[in-house]
């Protein structure tokens, strides 16, 4: 076991105390922590009570039904949970930096990268870096940014991101975006459009987050997801806008029809929280993102600008 200290000029703490009182509320009672825990009772509430008094308020609520969490303590349990996998992680990097990278690489990108992006590098990872587990989710930039803040991922491919002084980005690929429509669509059969075209269409189904429409299309639906966006696109309910990306197969197949905009493009960004240590294995998931980033554009999957 390792014993890790945390210091800030007044008080010390270890990872080994603090996950006894992290972990305490979820055994349904200190008697049960307590045991769980192997410590004594009045060793774990007394802990407990000198972190109270430290962070300056109630992180336990008690009462005749039993033991809850505040939302202080809520706080606390989830930054300490995140904590302590870190420290797992730190050990398995630590033992294998000089061998074959281990650990947790957690990963975020938008659904029309996710799913052009994940499988090949699902492969290569197996292939190349077994010990390393990948978690791999899809979402809106916004909501990647967010999970980065958070501790919840390391590494993301975001779409042109607002600047953020607690994050490093690095563009990935500029993509071309297209304008799709149902099959056949006479004003996408030009194969390119205008400005002036851009802002005459008559509906479009928008994003959930930031839209490129211009304010006097009109909509009536926003989506998150990219899959539900494209089936109503193809439906005739509006039009879209998509990087070719997202939407290769369903032209490919006819049941898309899109349009090159000349004037708009996708920033794809690797996005990294600043400050916080970069593992062997993230920064191996970089470095194959960009490798899976090349055979994508060179098989016409991903078309830059």
């Amino acid at each position: 076991m390792i014993s890790i200290s945390i210091r800030d000029g007044r008080h010390r703490w270890t990872c080994a105390s603090c996950a006894t009182s992290w972990r305490s509320p979820s055994g349904g009672g200190f008697g049960a922590a307590a045991s769980a825990l192997n410590v004594a009772q009045s060793a774990l509430s007394r802990h407990i009570k000198l972190l109270e008094h430290e962070l300056g308020g109630a992180l336990l609520e008690r009462g005749a039904r039993g033991v809850a969490v505040t939302e202080a303590g809520k706080v606390l349990l989830a930054r300490g949970r995140w904590l302590l996998g870190t420290i797992d992680d730190i050990k398995a990097e630590v033992l294998t930096e000089n061998r074959e990278p281990g650990g947790t690489v957690r990963l975020g990108a938008p659904s029309s990268l996710a799913d052009n992006f994940y499988a090949p590098l699902a492969r290569l990872f197996a292939r190349r870096f077994p010990r390393v587990r990948l978690e791999l989710s899809d979402g809106l930039t916004e909501e990647m940014t967010d999970r980065l803040l958070k501790g919840e991922l390391d590494l993301a491919v975001v779409t042109a991101p607002q600047p953020n002084d607690h994050l490093d980005y690095e563009t990935l690929v500029v993509e071309q975006v297209f304008l799709i429509g149902p099959p056949r669509d006479p004003l996408l059969s030009r194969g390119s459009l205008t400005r002036k075209d851009f802002r005459q269409l008559p509906a479009a189904v928008l994003p959930l987050s930031r839209s490129a429409f211009p304010s006097g299309v009109r909509s009536s639906l926003r989506v998150e997801s990219m899959t539900p966006l494209k089936q109503m696109v193809a439906s005739g309910l509006g039009y879209g806008l998509l990087p070719f990306s997202g939407i290769h197969q369903e032209v490919a197949d006819g049941t898309l029809s899109a349009a090159r905009l000349p004037w708009m493009s996708a920033d794809r960004v690797l996005a990294l929280p600043r400050g916080r240590p970069t593992s062997r294995a993230t920064r191996e998931a970089v470095a194959a993102l960009k490798e899976v980033c090349r055979d994508l554009v060179g098989q016409g999957r991903i078309l830059t600008v």
